[in-house]
């Protein structure tokens, strides 16, 4: 099967598709109803990840029945599935480049994304997305290449494919992540620049955006600063500043990347970070970003993006849900919606 990376600034206008994010530690899936001024969510189930991220190729008939059962019970509807992907399993990385008409752009990307991923061009996914670099309106002279190799993709199609489901597209979760929250501020707000910061299990990606798009981006692996300071204690107060510690090693990492893309186009510090993904609700996250880079935190608003009250809440934070949300819902949709609320 062949599977794009879009553009996250670019989705497709493809209404009611099952969104299905393959975790480390769970499968997700969400679909949307509705119209586009009021979109709801229809259909929401969360199963362990068992046998997803195995390199094996066979298949685990305990996930496909439990998959199928949940599109049966869950309110789901039709067959045509987005699925999400971690970011472990994908290379982003930030590369310079000429001016380039867009044929050849694509073809140095993927030839990049080869070269990284070191194997033959058959077996790669690839796309792009321009980096700003801090100007307006200029020409890319960076861009981020976004890629992956096909049987990462194709291994968890396969599976979704005998539950019952027809895989149409694949994007990085932590990007479509990206593009609700870039939609949602641009949308209601006129603000210079913010940060993104999208938290999974075992990797962190952080970007900086303004009106016109990215303008930094990196993903990396996180540790709880716990593992490496096994005699540190934490600082009483209230439960998010007492665990504060554990994060403050990710808070630095960040620091450092804002102090870079500060030192390369002054004025683009972040009005604020706004948090999502899986931990982004963990206690002492949101303490330890504000106290190492003195700068505020918000929670990406997905509970007002769509109405939630026709589904039983799903257990854990919604900001869990942000990148199945992003994809389940086209950008023209968060475009009207955002706009609808405002004006009320």
């Amino acid at each position: 099967a062949k599977f794009p990376m879009f553009n996250p600034f670019q989705s497709p206008n493809q209404r009611n598709v099952i969104a299905v994010e393959c975790g480390a530690n769970a499968l997700r899936l969400l679909q949307l109803g509705g119209n586009a001024m009021n979109p709801f969510v229809q259909g929401i189930v969360m199963l362990p990840a068992v046998g997803l991220n195995s390199q094996q190729s066979g298949s685990d008939e305990t996930t496909i029945r439990q998959i199928k059962e949940a599109l049966r019970s869950g309110g789901f509807s039709g067959r045509s599935c987005a699925l999400s992907l971690p970011a472990k399993s994908i290379l982003t990385e930030s590369i310079e480049i000429p001016a380039l008409a867009n044929n050849e752009m694509k073809e140095s990307v993927s030839w990049t994304a080869v070269d990284r991923l070191g194997v033959d061009r058959t077996e790669v996914v690839a796309g792009h997305l321009p980096i700003r670099a801090g100007t307006l309106g200029g020409a890319p002279s960076e861009v981020l290449v976004v890629a992956t190799l096909r049987n990462t993709v194709n291994r968890t199609a396969a599976l979704l494919t005998e539950a019952g489901l027809e895989p149409c597209k694949a994007e990085l979760g932590a990007l479509a992540a990206m593009r609700l929250a870039w939609n949602q501020i641009k949308t209601t707000t006129n603000i210079p620049n913010f940060a993104f910061l999208h938290l999974e299990s075992d990797q962190a990606t952080l970007a900086l955006l303004n009106n016109s798009g990215l303008i930094f981006h990196r993903s990396f692996s996180w540790e709880s600063s716990s593992n490496l300071n096994l005699g540190a204690i934490p600082v009483a107060g209230e439960e998010d500043e007492s665990q504060a510690w554990r994060w403050r090693q990710m808070a630095e990492e960040i620091l450092q990347c804002l102090r870079h893309i500060e030192r390369r186009a002054v004025g683009s510090w972040p009005e604020f970070v706004t948090l999502s993904g899986a931990l982004a609700e963990e206690p002492g996250v949101a303490s330890a970003i504000r106290t190492v880079c003195g700068t505020e935190t918000r929670l990406i608003n997905i509970e007002n993006s769509v109405d939630w009250s026709k589904v039983k809440r799903p257990n854990g934070p919604l900001a869990a849900w942000t990148s199945l949300v992003a994809i389940a819902l086209p950008q023209t949709t968060v475009a009207a919606v955002n706009k609808k609320r405002r004006v009320a």
